[in-house]
């Protein structure tokens, strides 16, 4: 181990993009400055904006939806945005009361970061960081992107609704029924818009948020194991016995010390991934059905808004089974280098602790959504056809 000399660009890049998400929210473990008090007043008051602007969505929707709405088929229609809304609050107070197993994480990669095996374990690293933020910034483009068009774009471009009572009806980004005002007056309406467009700039923060953690932890896992690989490799070829000892003992600490750290990602992302699974699932389920409803009344602007939130959802189920994906692989690149190690040309006796290592690397670990759901391309692949069987169940009922 030797001191990173290139630590606070190395962790700047690093961290860059997930701290600036995280701020938005108030769920940056770490303080900005060195005085607590000013940090948490504005954390506090941030977490409670969050929430607020997140009920003060839901609960207008439930109440729109099953007091002043009817039929069953007008229900499916606007149910999906309370969905997501509902998903994002469940996914944003978990992570901030998951806030310390978080904060550990992020203390161990830092601590990676700082004390770096080598200098090319350090381009190693950089590597997989460059990709866990080539995909943040694409998981952020594809969200917000789609917030623009479901928030936006899809209610200005319906216009006014003329009903046969002739009252006129203005759109909101989410259906809403307030009962102590009249939302359809101004300034209620202009108000009530501008508090649901907040609201989305925070439901799609927490989606890109959640997904940028996920992302950054299990980028750094594989860069760890692709510093381990190396490390085996390269002990077969030391010459010096007295240095077979020291590189042993690396070897297995570094071994356990990721393994360790995979638990711990485990442990902080298991529930936001199963809301994200499941959630994307349905509300799949649900744009396909809009979509298909739209089509027959041949409205193109709404078609290729659910369209792209159709993509966004896809993209995000694909990423996070992505990432369990390469845990897998990566395990299963570590087994395959030791067992076609050349260990006779090892000592016998360093050539026995290899046995230790090849033990570890047998009982492989990978990233699950809620204990019970592995992260992997199989998944993806029930994922989609899920989605299929259970939108062919919503069309039924039409």
């Amino acid at each position: 181990m030797f001191a990173n000399k290139y630590y606070e660009s190395d962790i700047k890049y690093t961290f860059e993009i997930n701290r600036f998400f995280f701020r938005i929210l108030g769920m940056w473990p770490f303080p900005r400055t060195n005085s607590f008090i000013p940090e948490i007043m504005e954390t506090v008051l941030l977490n409670i904006a969050c929430f607020t602007l997140l009920l003060s969505e839901i609960i207008p929707t439930i109440i729109y939806i099953f007091i002043v709405l009817k039929d069953i088929h007008l229900r499916l229609k606007v149910m999906g945005i309370m969905l997501f809304t509902i998903a994002t609050t469940i996914k944003y107070g978990y992570v901030l009361l998951y806030k310390k197993e978080i904060k550990n994480c992020l203390k161990l990669i830092d601590e990676d970061w700082r004390n770096v095996v080598n200098s090319s374990a350090r381009i190693l690293m950089i590597d997989r960081a460059r990709i866990g933020r080539r995909l943040i910034i694409m998981c952020a483009i594809f969200v917000y992107l789609n917030g623009v068009a479901m928030r936006v774009i899809v209610p200005l471009s319906s216009g006014k609704i003329i009903t046969p009572q002739n009252i006129t009806i203005r759109p909101l980004p989410s259906v809403a029924h307030f009962i102590i005002f009249d939302v359809q007056r101004t300034p209620a309406y202009e108000m009530v818009f501008f508090l649901q467009s907040c609201t989305g700039i925070v439901r799609y923060t927490v989606t890109v948020a959640t997904f940028g953690f996920i992302t950054l932890s299990v980028m750094h896992f594989c860069s760890q194991l692709d510093i381990l690989v190396t490390l085996i490799s390269n002990f077969v070829n030391e010459h010096k016995k007295e240095y077979l000892n020291k590189r042993l003992a690396v070897i297995v600490e570094h071994q356990i010390k990721t393994r360790n750290f995979l638990r711990l990602v485990q442990n902080a992302t298991q529930y936001p991934s199963l809301v994200e699974i499941m959630g994307s699932s349905v509300l799949m389920c649900f744009v396909g059905y809009y979509i298909i409803l739209d089509w027959e009344n041949h409205n193109a602007i709404r078609i290729c808004s659910y369209i792209f939130a159709i993509v966004m959802f896809l993209f995000n189920v694909f990423i996070y089974c992505y990432m369990g994906e390469q845990v897998v692989e990566q395990e299963k690149k570590i087994a395959l280098t030791v067992c076609t190690l050349e260990w006779y040309r090892l000592p016998n006796e360093k050539a026995k602790a290899l046995i230790l290592i090849m033990g570890i690397s047998d009982t492989s670990l990978n990233l699950k959504a809620g204990k019970f759901i592995d992260l992997s391309f199989k998944t993806f692949g029930n994922v989609v056809k899920m989605t299929v069987t259970y939108l062919n169940l919503i069309r039924s009922i039409e």
